[in-house]
């Protein structure tokens, strides 16, 4: 029993760990609502998207905006690729929950694979965030960070 309640425990940590890194997935943000900071696309009400808002406040250049439109276009078919593994691993775990037998096994086995590409994720995000940064200047990297700053603690109280 010991063992189920630890792989679920890993199973909700690795799940949560997935939303928040699915959250930015292509879909997620092709379809996004532009009141979300997310979407990179622009809603039925035209207004500005998160990428659009970004380079307005950081005073991006053209060339910057086109340079960092490089480094994210890079990026986005591994991110991709590692998203599309999540998704089946995703299933391949729940089809494994719905088994009225547990192959811990394979359960644990599934439960590494999928800390592995959480882990894939995260540091082709960090790399493209880098990229991104050494596009910035000193000033405009200084703005970013507050700004990730602030948002990172908007809404709690």
């Amino acid at each position: 029993m010991k063992t189920i309640m630890k792989l679920s425990l890993i199973s909700g940590l690795l799940a949560s760990g997935i939303v928040l890194a699915d959250s930015h997935s292509d879909a997620y943000q092709k379809h996004a609502s532009s009141s979300c900071h997310h979407g990179a696309g622009k809603s039925m009400e035209g207004k500005k998207t998160f990428w659009d808002k970004m380079a307005e406040r950081l005073q991006l250049t053209t060339e910057q905006r086109a340079s960092i439109g490089a480094v994210m276009e890079k990026s986005r078919p591994q991110t991709a690729a590692i998203r599309e593994k999540i998704r089946t691993n995703r299933k391949e775990l729940q089809e494994l929950a719905r088994n009225t037998q547990v192959d811990d096994g394979r359960v644990q086995e599934l439960a590494r694979e999928r800390g592995n590409l959480v882990a894939e994720l995260v540091t082709e995000r960090t790399r493209t965030r880098h990229a991104i940064n050494q596009i910035l200047t000193d000033a405009q990297q200084e703005q970013m960070k507050q700004m990730r700053e602030k948002n990172r603690h908007h809404g709690k109280g």
